[in-house]
Formats: structure tokens, sequence, C-alpha cells
């Protein structure tokens, strides 16, 4: 558990999911609610309303007029994290996720037959985990909160004979918070430091020994690290739409790989005195539980997040005059993900972290209904791969996930709609083990409500 205490600083960065209510780690899948109530099935290939900005960019050639579609999506998870410390102490936790609405702001332009201008503004990664304060495992969950705007300006052209492509930029602006704390963890460390101090000589076995007696007598909700950073990265996504007939169209998406250079500020509860005898203990091969105490004050810290590019193919087919049928395959490369590193102001590491997250697919299927010419019916499935398979944690509870889904469109008249949809998320149960003596299952399912108005101008 030692080796793991000392590598809470910045760890839980990758703690910005919602614990299985989304795609894979902490990547979003809530980008309009039109495409949630198809469980986001033929993304890249259907062109409802103006969100294809963020899906697909070539579809916003199949716009005749301009168009907005602004909404959001509630996330209501239920979560619960069960286990032990050490065997002994109660490491549970129920609801570590609060509600959170993911919002999303849309346009089309056309600006002629050929060629089309489109912007918006979504959210691709984010949201928020939290455990108390006093949690006994404070050193493995805390308090996380991450905002991730993408500011998206896209252009699309017309090729003809079915053929379009999209080109799109991206401006990211991700504002971090991340908090931990001692919970149990200054007893459990400070019984290995003491039995390391009896092997060690006089001076040294002193100074360890009352460094443990401090640690022991800690209170659960010391802070163990707290960070909070804000910073603007860039990327860039394509697309390609190909349209058989106005029955059978296909898309092509890709979102380029985005390193988000975190510049922020890092302090924790420990008392400064304890800088004094790092390197010392360190030499005796004694590790303790921070690599810098700072006494409550922020010091300067740096970080660079590896966020992952990711691939999506749909078709989008009318299997009847109203019936319609939509599927898609996204890839996402989570392996550039290797580890994370934070560095200090002097170039000197705050900690090192390996990850080895995992390439993720996710699956999904939906068919869509034309009732009449107002309403719209849509339903769908889709089935999420675990990307945090290596090294799980109850920082980042990823698991294999299910949707169910629903939804509608109604247009009140020619150029307003609604759209409506819910998705019933179910995770697969968790169970593993962290550090030398932390055992813990998470369960985790989640209600996904959207509601998007569209207007034609």
């Amino acid at each position: 558990m030692n080796n793991q205490f000392n590598k809470t600083l910045l760890a839980s960065l990758l703690t910005f999911s919602a614990a299985g209510a989304h795609a894979a780690a902490f990547q979003l899948a809530e980008i309009s609610t039109s495409s949630l109530g198809m469980a986001y099935a033929g993304n890249a290939a259907v062109a409802d309303n103006a969100s294809v900005v963020a899906t697909n960019p070539a579809l916003m050639t199949k716009f005749k007029n301009t168009e907005i579609s602004a909404g959001g999506i509630l996330v209501d998870a239920d979560v619960h994290v069960s286990g032990k410390m050490g065997g002994t102490f109660d490491a549970s936790h129920s609801n570590i996720i609060p509600n959170a609405i993911i919002p999303n702001l849309y346009v089309v332009a056309p600006v002629n037959e050929y060629f089309s201008l489109g912007g918006g503004v979504n959210v691709n990664y984010g949201l928020k985990s939290e455990y108390n304060e006093h949690f006994n495992a404070g050193v493995y969950g805390g308090k996380t909160e991450l905002t991730a705007l993408n500011f998206n300006l896209s252009g699309a052209y017309n090729f003809g004979n079915g053929l379009s492509f999209g080109l799109g930029l991206n401006a990211i602006h991700a504002d971090a918070e991340v908090q931990r704390h001692l919970g149990v963890g200054g007893k459990a460390i400070a019984q290995q430091l003491a039995a390391r101090a009896s092997q060690l000589p006089a001076v040294q076995a002193t100074q360890l020994s009352a460094v443990a007696n401090q640690l022991s007598n800690m209170p659960a909700n010391t802070s163990v690290s707290q960070i909070k950073g804000d910073e603007w990265s860039f990327g860039w996504n394509a697309g390609l739409s190909y349209e058989l007939n106005e029955s059978h169209r296909w898309g092509l998406a890709y979102h380029s790989a985005v390193d988000v250079k975190f510049k922020g500020k890092y302090s924790n509860d420990f008392p400064v005195a304890y800088n004094a005898l790092l390197a010392q203990l360190a030499n005796s091969g004694v590790s303790l539980p921070i690599t810098q105490a700072t006494g409550g004050e922020y010091v300067l810290g740096r970080l660079t997040l590896n966020l992952p590019a990711y691939w999506e193919f749909s078709g989008f087919h009318k299997l009847t005059e109203k019936l319609a049928l939509q599927y898609s395959y996204k890839y996402t490369e989570w392996e550039r993900l290797k580890s994370l590193t934070a560095y200090g102001s002097a170039g000197n590491t705050l900690f090192h972290k390996d990850e080895s997250f995992s390439n993720s697919s996710r699956y999904s299927v939906g068919f869509s209904y034309d009732v009449d010419e107002a309403l719209t019916l849509r339903t769908g499935f889709a089935y999420d791969e675990n990307a945090s398979v290596k090294h799980p944690s109850i920082s980042i509870p990823d698991t294999d996930r299910t949707w169910y889904s629903v939804g509608a469109t109604y247009r009140f008249t020619p150029n307003l709609s609604a759209d409506v949809g819910f998705a019933h998320l179910r995770g697969k149960k968790n169970s593993f083990k962290e550090g030398q003596s932390a055992v813990f299952q998470v369960s985790s399912k989640a209600n996904l409500y959207g509601l998007n108005l569209n207007y034609k101008f």
C-alpha cells in the first residue's frame, strides 16, 4: 500500500468517468438527444439535425437550410463501491456519481449547394465522482471534477455522386480539480514504517518512529493531495459520407488524439518538516507516502494527459417507407495512455503511475420509425467495452456496459421540432484489488434523460 499511496497526487485525473454511465474510461457519448434514443447507433451516417457537427462533419452537406440544435442530457448514475482495507476497515461508499447535465449546441449553415459550414459546443470528456472526505479508502477515491468543453468549427464539401468530405478544428478547454484524503492509510503505513524502524540505525529509527506516530494519529480527512488546473488544447476531426441513394448511406469519422498539458497547483496537509527526511530515508530504502510535503500551501505542478483518437463507422438503411435501420462501430485508441507522470516546477518527478489502458470498441444498433410527418420514434441497443482492464481502480470504476434506449422527435411546425430520449445503462459487476490489502467490488447502473430543440431558418 505504501507504494500505491504516494501515487495518488494526480493519478485521479483519470477519474473523469461516470463509472460506467458513458463510453469507456472517461470518454462521454452524450452529444445529442436524437442519437441518445438509438443508443448512438448510426452516429456517423444519420443526418437528423445539426449535431452532425460533433459526429461526422461530412453530413453537413445534407442540409438545405441553416439549422440550429440546442439542449442537454441529464445523467442520473447509481454507482456503489463495497470493499475492505487491510481486511479490517470498511471501504464501502454509495452514490459516488452526483447527477449532472451534459449540454450541447450546434449550428449548420449551407453556403451553396456544394459547401457548408458548421460549429458546435459539446463535452467529449468529463463529469464528476465524489467520495466522503472521511472515507476509509480516501487514498484511492476522493473528489474529482472535470469540465472539458469542446468548441468546433467545421466545413464540408459535396463532390457529387453521393460523396462528401468534412473537416473540423477543435479547441478544448479542460478545467480540473482533484482531492484525495488519508482515510485509514495513515494507520496502515505507520505500521509498515514502525516495522522498518527496527532495522535502521538509532537516529533514523527515532525519526521514522516519530513520523509513523504522526501518521497514525492524523485524522481521516487529512489532505493527501489537492490539484487544481485548467488548460486549452487543440485537435481536429474529419469525416466521409457516401450515399448510394436516399435509402442507403454510410459514414466514416475520425477524431484526433489530444494532449492536455495541465499546469496547476498542488498541495497536501503533511508537515514541511517531512521534506528533510525524504532524501535520508530514501537512501535507506524507505519511502514516505509523499514525494513532497507542502503543509497546506500550494506549489506548481504539471502533467500531460494523453487523450485518445477514435474512429467510427456507421450505416443508415431505410427498410420501408417508414422504418430505418442504423448501426455503428466505434474504436477508441486508449493504448496511447500508458502512464501518468507529474513534475514539479524544478523538474522533479512528483509521481509516476502506470495505466496501460487497452483499446476499446463500442457496438450499437438502432431503429427509427416515422409514425407520420409529425412524429418519429426511435430505439437502440449498444455494448461498450472497458478500457481500464490492467489496472482497475475505484477512482476509475470502468466496466463493460449495456445500453437500452428509446426516443422520439416531434415536429411542431416544419421548422420547429423537439427531441426527447431515454437510456438505461447497466454495468457489469467488477471485483479487483488495489495496493497490497484493499479489495473492492463495484456495481453501476444509470438513467439518461435528454431534451433538444431544433430550428430551421
